[in-house]
């Protein structure tokens, strides 16, 4: 073993002059296609008593061979460690040579991963308001229904991370939503007719794993879990959103509904867990993905809403750290909702992940407008994508008591995130497995997405509560 050990420090010796680069770079979107994290791997060890064993020895290799230290920067499962190499150790060459050591299972680079922005092409059809991957620019609208042109919300705003302010109030109820004719997304999918026999409840628990929410806006601060979250790209209590981008998915999933204010999510009661691991620029890291997943299944949610993703192109890997964390939520009996992308592509050529992982518990997302087709830019797959659901011109919550429209798969997942938490509402005792079944199942028929999408079809909330309610009978 120290023969091994000796070998893969003169491996790493002959390689430390090898500079380190992003392999991609431009847009944010092509960022999470094959960047990583430099000078960070992700390592899984054979098993918990190796763990020790490979980092010590690996550490005093390392600094023998002057390589600088090597370090664990945190624990990430019960078997996995994210580790850090000195400065001039390529990233390749490092994962390489763990591969090689046989008490690692795997080795992988800390892959950055990102929001779905609309792609830059110019089109007529589906036009939104902002584009995601340069921030929220575009109109956004108070309560009152007044025009402004804010600020790009994913600039560090000047009340950062504020504690939450817990409603003593109790939401109104039986008004009409300000903003409800702009909902059409929520009219597709039936949600109105949903509505009349069930809003949801607070006993259910939704993750919305992005870029944080403002979790003191008009519309959601009701509907906030009691723990609020956790911010894993800053390492603290307080998931405030400097973005934008997971407060407008967090209000389709679950703004309140019938307070007289803004918008309604698919589901009007609820307990959204926000949790942050995309900073203010719209890209996060595999390590704080895992965590947070980790955290979310831990903490009792029974739905994960991911607008999220990237493609990875390391030799052959798929990012399995990422999935083997998507697996554990599988096992713990959490579904997966994963948006599938905004590249106008098939993905069952060019895989997006988490969207196209065969992992039971995820439902892929494609999204649709308000012509019954297709959003241009969204991807498809006739066995990795498994509905539609309404993604072009949504109108939603984002920070500071505003709303606004925007597009993208990111719009689409969280209606259907939003649509299985109405269907554990009413049957809770339903498992991650009947409930995809069940809205699969439920899907109406959707002629442009037949063929390139498992179902065929547009997610419809109605119907799938039907079909709760039989379920088993």
């Amino acid at each position: 073993m120290k023969n091994l050990n000796m070998a893969l420090a003169v491996f790493l010796c002959a390689t430390a002059s090898t500079a380190y680069s992003v392999q991609k770079t431009g847009t944010l979107h092509e960022k999470a296609r094959g960047g990583f994290v430099p000078q960070r791997v992700l390592v899984k060890y054979v098993n918990e008593k190796a763990q020790w064993d490979v980092l010590q020895e690996l550490e005093a290799q390392q600094m023998t061979y002057r390589l600088g230290a090597m370090n664990r920067v945190q624990k990430i499962s019960v078997t996995t460690d994210l580790v850090r190499f000195a400065s001039g150790v390529s990233v390749k060459d490092a994962v390489r040579a763990l591969r090689h050591d046989p008490r690692i299972e795997w080795a992988q680079p800390d892959y950055y991963l990102s929001i779905f922005s609309l792609p830059t092409q110019n089109s007529t059809r589906d036009q939104s308001l902002a584009s995601l991957n340069v921030g929220f620019h575009g109109m956004l609208r108070t309560a009152a229904d007044r025009l402004f042109v804010d600020e790009a919300p994913n600039q560090p705003r000047e009340e950062t991370n504020p504690p939450f302010q817990a409603p003593s109030d109790q939401p109104r109820e039986g008004a009409g939503d300000s903003l409800t004719g702009e909902l059409w997304g929520m009219n597709r999918i039936g949600a109105g007719l949903a509505w009349n026999s069930q809003r949801g409840s607070k006993e259910i628990i939704v993750a919305d794993i992005d870029t944080g929410v403002d979790y003191n806006h008009e519309d959601l601060r009701h509907n906030m879990w009691s723990g609020i979250g956790y911010d894993f790209a800053d390492k603290d209590a307080y998931p405030w959103d400097t973005h934008g981008h997971g407060t407008h998915t967090s209000g389709s999933i679950g703004a309140t509904g019938g307070n007289g204010v803004g918008v309604s999510g698919v589901v009007q009661r609820t307990s959204i867990m926000a949790i942050r691991f995309i900073g203010s620029q719209g890209y996060g890291t595999t390590s704080d993905a895992i965590l947070s997943i980790d955290y979310a299944v831990h903490n009792g949610a029974r739905v994960l809403s991911n607008s999220w993703g990237g493609a990875p192109e390391e030799d052959d890997s798929v990012n399995i750290a990422l999935k083997e964390s998507i697996e554990r939520a599988a096992a713990a009996d959490v579904l997966f909702i994963a948006a599938a992308g905004n590249d106008g592509s098939n993905i069952d050529e060019a895989p997006m992940y988490p969207a196209a992982y065969d992992v039971p518990n995820i439902i892929s997302v494609a999204s649709t407008n308000n012509k019954d087709r297709r959003s241009f830019f969204s991807n498809f797959g006739a066995t990795s994508v498994d509905v539609g659901a309404p993604g072009s011109n949504i109108m939603s919550t984002v920070p500071g008591n505003k709303y606004m429209m925007n597009s993208g798969t990111s719009m689409a997942c969280p209606h259907v995130a939003g649509v299985a938490a109405l269907v554990l509402s009413e049957r809770p005792d339903l498992s991650a497995a009947d409930v995809k079944e069940i809205i699969m199942s439920s899907v109406d028929p959707f002629p442009a997405l037949r063929g390139i999408t498992v179902t065929g079809g547009l997610v419809n909330a109605a119907a799938a509560l039907e079909g709760a309610r039989n379920f088993g009978k």
